[in-house]
């Protein structure tokens, strides 16, 4: 047996840390012994029942930002043996010739895929069986705490490198200080770029304390306080050349031209939980780039293993670890923006 932390029916805060069987590996797939698992924001709407998240199983347990080490392999299972360690790929796709995402190195936009800790049991347990094909090494020497951040931070890495232009000396705002801003963030200033980070009062106590610890300026907005358009322009002269909003706040989304250049980018990460008021001529007028990004894919991973081998995260500053006995704790200090990213420690 083994223990694990499991919702066990459709509704707000179902879920409870539980004993179950530890799970077998089929063909072609390991069991991993979890090390650590860290709370996402689909987790977080899951636990609460958000809408937009029925597709989630009503009895499932939740977890697919982990890391951990081979225990046992399934039949015909290959290149995987006892001891190695591994983070999971979150958003599976089972690669098919004939699906042009998988051609087109973007299987995570496949109507095929599916979120393991979601769609079927995640990693918030003691072990966690994954299909092979959705496993990728870690790197000699890496922090199993540290691996554990992959999954999160390749999602930074497909929006700055791959959906947002961000190079060299460009002058970058991400809107909203969540784990996914600070990544993109992360991301962009190790491309060379000049990074402010915006965020309302109620990050000020952990998110944008945590950006300033790590060498950031921040921004604060709100009703009561000057627009970001304008604290930008004392900033950055003639606006942003691109916006990256990671709130998902629909207002800063709506706003984000009034901070950025002719000719710049805004590029949304975050979702929404209620439809958009764009006044979208106003982008067109100044030729502003409207983009989104979505999840990541294997490449966005391997980048990811390189920001965080060369020491571009610190740990200290932007988690805190949990016990997996902690869990619902761990889930309620994150609903209330107690932390910046909560990881659960699953291995004794």
């Amino acid at each position: 047996m083994m223990k694990a932390f499991r919702r066990h029916a459709r509704r707000e805060r179902a879920a409870s840390l539980v004993e179950v069987p530890v799970p077998e590996p089929e063909k072609n797939q390991v069991l991993l012994k979890v090390s650590h698992c860290g709370i996402c924001g689909s987790d977080l709407h899951a636990w609460l029942n958000h809408p937009g998240y029925e597709s989630v199983l009503p009895e499932v347990t939740f977890g697919h930002e982990l890391s951990g080490s081979v225990v046992l392999t399934g039949p015909d299972t290959r290149d995987w043996k006892e001891g190695d360690r591994a983070v999971m790929i979150a958003l599976q796709t089972s690669h098919d010739p004939n699906d042009r995402y998988c051609v087109d190195g973007l299987p995570q936009l496949s109507p095929r895929r599916r979120v393991q800790g979601l769609h079927l049991d995640g990693g918030m347990a003691e072990y966690i069986c994954v299909d092979s094909e959705f496993l990728i090494p870690v790197p000699d020497g890496l922090d199993p705490a540290l691996a554990a951040l992959t999954e999160p931070l390749s999602v930074a890495e497909h929006c700055i490198g791959n959906r947002s232009s961000v190079g060299p000396g460009d002058r970058v705002v991400v809107s909203g200080p969540g784990i996914i801003g600070m990544f993109c963030a992360l991301s962009a200033r190790s491309r060379g770029a000049e990074v402010l980070i915006s965020g309302t009062e109620r990050d000020e106590p952990s998110r944008l304390q945590a950006a300033r610890r790590i060498g950031f300026e921040t921004l604060i907005v709100g009703p009561d306080k000057r627009s970001l358009a304008e604290q930008v322009g004392e900033r950055f002269t003639d606006g942003a050349d691109a916006l990256i909003e990671a709130s998902g706040a629909a207002p800063a989304l709506s706003e984000a031209w009034q901070s950025v250049r002719p000719d710049g980018v805004v590029t949304a990460v975050a979702l929404y939980a209620r439809k958009l008021d764009l006044d979208l001529t106003q982008f067109v007028r100044r030729q502003i780039d409207l983009r989104v990004s979505y999840a990541s894919s294997r490449t966005d991973y391997l980048r990811a293993f390189d920001l965080l081998s060369q020491g571009a995260v610190d740990l200290s500053s932007l988690t805190r670890t949990y016990q997996l006995a902690e869990a619902e704790q761990a889930f309620a200090d994150s609903e209330n923006l107690q932390v910046m990213k909560a990881l659960l420690a699953c291995s004794d």
